[in-house]
């Protein structure tokens, strides 16, 4: 026959104690059904590399840039200097720069303090950034931006003797 329980023993203790019993054959039933691998192997995920700015972009807004600080520190080259730079923006437009980064496109401020090495960077930017927009044209697989970037550079092609003759007439 069963013995009753001694007095002492309140419900709180009974059930605190049965609960303590019940963790411990749930911990032993888990650890007999583990393997004796270690658990599951960690998998590496490496991060998703943040989406680089286009190269060809940034070089037409930094073009833009050192239009404006060119025109800023040559007033007197204001018509010819800005017809060019306006043609740098609609190209960063085709490359996809918002008119918000456009208008926010700080100048900057020659190397040069004189005209013709100020033209003369100019020019080696134009050859630079021409020699750019080709080689991306050439690698590219799209067949809409090789026409785009083929264009811009032609532009800026361009742009090389149209400075010579300012460099000259200066």
């Amino acid at each position: 026959m069963l013995s009753p329980l001694p007095r002492r023993l309140s419900r709180r203790t009974l059930l605190l104690s049965s609960s303590a019993a019940l963790g411990a054959l749930s911990l032993g039933v888990l650890s007999a059904c583990g393997n004796d691998d270690g658990g599951p192997e960690a998998i590496e995920i490496q991060p998703s590399a943040p989406e680089q700015p286009d190269e060809n972009l940034l070089d037409e807004l930094s073009l833009i840039g050192a239009y404006l600080g060119a025109i800023e520190a040559f007033p007197e080259l204001r018509g010819t200097l800005t017809s060019i730079a306006d043609q740098h923006s609609a190209h960063a437009s085709e490359l996809g720069a918002t008119s918000e980064q456009i208008a926010s496109i700080v100048p900057i401020a020659p190397a040069a303090a004189r005209i013709k090495p100020v033209l003369a960077e100019l020019i080696a930017r134009e050859r630079a950034g021409a020699e750019l927009r080709a080689e991306a044209a050439q690698s590219s697989q799209d067949s809409e931006r090789v026409r785009t970037l083929t264009y811009i550079a032609a532009s800026e092609a361009s742009h090389i003797p149209e400075l010579r003759d300012v460099r000259a007439n200066v």
